[in-house]
């Protein structure tokens, strides 16, 4: 999708949302709200997409950006699971080439060890099996072999390592070019707009009283069938059940140095103290070390990393590298996500062994939730729920959804360098925009100027943000559109206000708001950075 999709659109489509019954409304802006809005438009429906935040604001914006089979679910036998999960990664592979990219992993296996060599070249076996060979297949490297692959992998009992393919994406990135594409196929979508209660009548959910978050107005959205993809906050919106529908599970990442841990490739690593798998990712010149997987009974809409995630992270790295000698100083950023697992009976089941396969709950009111799943099953996820939504509106025709392209196309490097710009930048723009789109906006002030030295951001992209990726806010742009917030050791709290201001000549901010906003990312910056001064882990 190219043009405007700004506040601007943003207010429109609210304003005909209150104009017309959807067919479907859909709550929840993450990944599969927003592929359940794809899907429903491009089949003909009149469909709603709200978030009482920014898209990808919640889960689907912290996760290990990893579009994958879920090679470690072999394990427990969920074949099922990695078959259609590998298989959603090739096609999203070929449907979204500039946004879904292929990376190989290393996975070693060490004597005493589990898995063992035997037992880990079977499972990369059943991987390949159970995938449609889109990517490359296995490699089987011995002890020397897989040493040369990663010359700074501990030594120790080497065995040898597997090399296998998985895929890559940046995960708030891809959920915004699905929005776009939602909206382009005939949604009508809006950020920060919160539904504070569902209305019904005698046959049941008839749509929604919600709250706009910028201004604070109120308004009713009427709708023919309602879905509630909230994820961990799904029973706010279901109201009173007899136990909790999710098992919320935290999942905490770093960011470090490529050039302090030393890896060449992705590596996939089961640590020695509880033998979890722990992945240790390529980020351009930082490496992603991620994840944990810990219950959570906190505040939902506070999720932070603390001291003893990112210790433990940390020694994860330095077990894998140990060359590194990283600590909490080296850190350049961290994050935490919540995963709403389904919540299956008592919770004596370790975390990492619930299932991740997801659920359709209808409630005696028509109200249609999803839980559970992968954001690489996203599709399928959303296949399943406009389904049922076609059923229940009577629709005997499913029309399923033709395969379709996703996000921008992939053009050459170098007509993006006759834009003027070096081959780092281009590099970087070419993998999230289109040409026409850098083109556009390149008469704006120091549009080609990088925005921070070293980093191949410039300021064409906050003026893209805003007009065209709907961005409302500093965090919108900083966190999600750009990455500048996982990506530099201040957050780009240095840069902060400069980018607030531009923002504010483009939107229309006051002096008042402007300084709100900057405050407001100051605190998420603050609460991101907290776990330097923890002791408690």
């Amino acid at each position: 999708m190219t043009g405007e999709f700004s506040a601007r659109t943003r207010a429109a489509h609210l304003a005909k949302m209150q104009e017309d019954v959807l067919d479907v409304l859909v709550i929840g802006g993450g990944i599969v709200g927003a592929g359940i809005a794809r899907d429903a438009a491009q089949r003909g429906l009149r469909t709603g997409l709200l978030d009482r935040g920014d898209f990808a604001s919640g889960t689907s914006g912290k996760t290990s950006r990893l579009i994958h089979g879920g090679l470690r679910y072999l394990q427990t036998y969920r074949f099922g699971l990695v078959r259609s999960a590998a298989r959603e990664r090739d096609r999203l592979l070929d449907a979204a080439p500039a946004l879904v990219h292929p990376l190989p992993f290393v996975i070693p296996a060490y004597k005493g060890r589990k898995p063992g060599p035997r037992l880990l070249r079977f499972g990369l076996f059943l991987y390949d099996l159970l995938s449609t060979r889109r990517l490359p297949r296995r490699v089987w490297l011995r002890g020397e072999a897989a040493s040369d692959r990663e010359p700074l992998l501990a030594r120790t009992d080497l065995a040898g390592a597997g090399i296998y393919y998985d895929a890559w994406a940046d995960d708030a990135r891809f959920v915004l070019a699905v929005v776009q594409d939602a909206a382009a196929a005939g949604a009508l979508v809006a950020n920060y707009v919160e539904v504070t209660r569902l209305t019904r009548d005698d046959h049941g959910v008839t749509g929604a009283i919600v709250q706009n978050r910028i201004d604070g107005t109120n308004a009713e959205v009427h709708a023919k069938a309602v879905v509630n993809a909230t994820g961990v906050w799904l029973d706010r919106i279901r109201g009173p059940v007899a136990t909790p529908t999710i098992r919320p599970t935290k999942g905490v990442h770093i960011l470090l140095p490529r050039e302090k841990v030393g890896n060449r490739h992705a590596v996939a690593w089961t640590t020695k103290s509880d033998a979890r798998l722990v992945f240790v990712l390529p980020w351009g010149n930082l490496t992603l070390v991620g994840t944990t997987d810990t219950d959570f009974s906190g505040d939902s809409d506070h999720v932070i990393p603390d001291g003893r995630d990112v210790d433990y992270l940390l020694a994860a790295a330095n077990e894998a590298f140990p060359e590194a000698g990283v600590g909490r100083a080296d850190v350049v950023s961290a994050y935490a996500g919540l995963r709403p697992l389904v919540r299956h009976g008592k919770d004596d089941q370790a975390e990492s062994d619930i299932s991740r396969e997801h659920e359709i709950f209808v409630d005696r009111d028509g109200l249609i939730s999803v839980a559970g799943g992968k954001f690489t099953t996203h599709r399928a996820m959303a296949e399943a729920v406009v389904d049922l939504v076609q059923r229940r509106l009577g629709l005997p025709d499913f029309n399923p959804t033709p395969a379709s392209t996703l996000g921008p196309p992939v053009q050459p490097l170098e007509e993006f360098m006759v834009l003027g710009f070096p081959e780092d930048i281009a590099l970087h723009l070419q993998g999230r925009f289109a040409l026409d789109q850098v083109r556009r906006h390149l008469d704006g002030p120091a549009a080609r100027e990088r925005i921070m030295e070293g980093r191949p951001h410039v300021w064409a992209e906050v003026d893209i943000a805003v007009k065209e990726e709907m961005a409302l806010t500093l965090t919108d742009v900083l966190v999600r559109r750009l990455g500048l917030f996982y990506e530099t050791a201040d957050q780009a709290m240095g840069m902060a206000p400069e980018v607030a201001s531009r923002m504010a000549r483009l939107i229309g901010w006051d002096r008042s708001r402007l300084a709100r906003d900057v405050e407001e990312y100051r605190g998420l910056v603050r609460d991101h950075r907290a776990f330097r001064e923890d002791r408690g882990g």
